[in-house]
């Protein structure tokens, strides 16, 4: 009689614990530990169904001051992101996931700028036959919730990710003149406005190309000597000019005595 009763006792309690077994595993972030400001890739792991019923979806709400999050693609589901009543809810829905079987599902996010805090991210598990709430919050630390939500810790220093000042292409041909500095000490570069300066020549052009020389004059020396060529010609063609007309009127005179 004591044997039986043992052997039933025994079946009774493999019973119960077979079936809090799977409701009281939880579902823990990976990592559950992260700097604080970072931005990176959380997994929740799904480690059973709703009491033999499969997972057909998830609904979790993102803890406040979580932005940017991006659902990871999973095969046979679909993810997506949607504010309700102020909150942001990352949603997937598909499957089934048996019973029996786990399944990741992962979320990119920027994390709060708040270090040595814990976050808490409530999420409903649903089944083709009923549904898991993990959404308990403890009040106290080291409370034991039935169903609690996933927890992660945050720690310092705060993540900070760097920017860089953006490049704007110019169209202009500038010049950067060593000696002059803002107060930054960089350079001050100004965008030259003469567009000879510098230039080189353009095949097939007919318009005369100015060079400017090492003391910032553009072909002094053969204006120069071009004016003087030019003096020269003009003085010999007015010599000759005196002279044909010299020769003309002493002819004419010739004729006026003949």
């Amino acid at each position: 009689m004591i044997r039986c009763l043992l052997v039933s006792a025994g079946v009774a309690t493999a019973a119960l614990l077979a079936i809090a077994g799977p409701v009281s595993a939880h579902i823990d972030p990976d990592p559950e530990t992260a700097q604080a400001g970072s931005r990176l890739t959380v997994g929740f792991t799904v480690e059973h169904g709703c009491v033999g019923s499969p997972t057909v979806q998830l609904d979790m709400r993102l803890p406040e001051g979580v932005v940017d999050p991006v659902p990871a693609a999973v095969d046979g589901w679909e993810g997506s992101v949607d504010a309700i009543d102020g909150a942001t809810i990352v949603t997937f829905a598909g499957g089934p996931l048996a019973d029996d079987v786990e399944g990741t599902f992962s979320v990119t996010m920027t994390l709060p700028s708040t270090p040595d805090a814990t976050i808490y991210f409530p999420f409903v598990q649903r089944c083709e036959v009923g549904e898991i709430r993990w959404i308990g919050i403890p009040t106290e630390p080291g409370d034991e919730l039935d169903e609690p939500a996933p927890a992660m810790s945050l720690t310092g220093p705060v993540a900070t990710v760097p920017t860089t000042a953006p490049v704007t292409a110019s169209t202009e041909v500038a010049t950067t003149d060593p000696d002059t500095a803002d107060v930054t000490g960089d350079p001050i570069t100004t965008a030259s406005t003469d567009p000879l300066v510098g230039t080189t020549a353009v095949p097939g052009s007919t318009e005369p190309l100015l060079i400017a020389g090492a003391d910032g004059e553009t072909g002094s020396s053969d204006t120069g000597t071009l004016i003087f060529v030019g003096t020269i010609a003009a003085v010999l063609a007015i010599g000759g000019f005196v002279v044909y007309r010299s020769r003309q009127a002493r002819a004419d005179n010739a004729r006026d005595d003949t």
